[in-house]
């Protein structure tokens, strides 16, 4: 007769195993979330969740290998040592022609392309018509000799700089306050105590320094 081996088991869920209820190396399972759960030396009680699972991974995950998703979510704020393959720009050469058939394979809908003669003076063709996601095509009224340079349109870049790294930008405010009047003609203007009066006012209404 067919022997039966039941584990430790729950259908509630949220239900996990404590210390308590496993001795090492004993399993339990909840079979309404799908997951099995152990009993760790340091009395950790450790999970194993269900490939469909989309419960989060709590602790450090060392893969060896390669790792292929469909998607990645997520902010990517610690992830380091990364290599991304993204061409930035695709140059084609041209001799002799009045129709440039470009294949740049950038795989987008909104192209950038530049087009120079052959002594790297920048030209306006007579078209320039995105034939699909990867290709374009450039025409002229007569045989030209130069290339094209395609870049990825549509890219989003932010970031910030601090006003102290930006060459002359102390000089340029001052310029700009300078010509709205916001201040007199003396190079400092140095208070104490506290200002007060309404902003119709032409002069300071009372100046009071206060206690000590």
């Amino acid at each position: 007769m067919a022997q039966i081996v039941k584990l430790k088991r729950s259908q509630v869920a949220g239900n996990v195993p404590t210390t308590a209820s496993l001795e090492y190396g004993e399993l339990a399972i909840n079979y309404e979330d799908g997951k099995v759960f152990f009993r760790k030396n340091d009395d950790s009680i450790q999970t194993i969740l269900a490939t469909n699972t989309s419960d989060a991974i709590i602790g450090d995950v060392n893969i060896s290998g390669s790792v292929t998703a469909s998607e990645f979510i997520g902010s990517g704020k610690y992830l380091t040592d990364l290599t991304v393959a993204q061409t930035a720009t695709v140059k084609r050469e041209f001799t002799s022609s009045d129709t440039w058939s470009v294949e740049h394979n950038l795989d987008t809908e909104n192209p950038i392309a530049a087009v120079y003669d052959s002594n790297n003076y920048q030209i306006i063709p007579q078209t320039l018509q995105l034939v699909d996601r990867d290709n374009l095509t450039i025409t002229f009224e007569s045989a030209r000799s130069g290339y094209v340079v395609v870049a990825q349109g549509g890219h989003i870049v932010s970031g910030s700089i601090t006003a102290e790294n930006i060459v002359g930008f102390d000089s340029r405010v001052k310029t700009s306050l300078d010509a709205e009047g916001v201040f007199s003609s003396s190079a400092q203007v140095i208070m104490g105590g506290d200002i007060s009066g309404t902003a119709a006012n032409a002069s300071i209404s009372e100046i009071d320094g206060g206690g000590i």
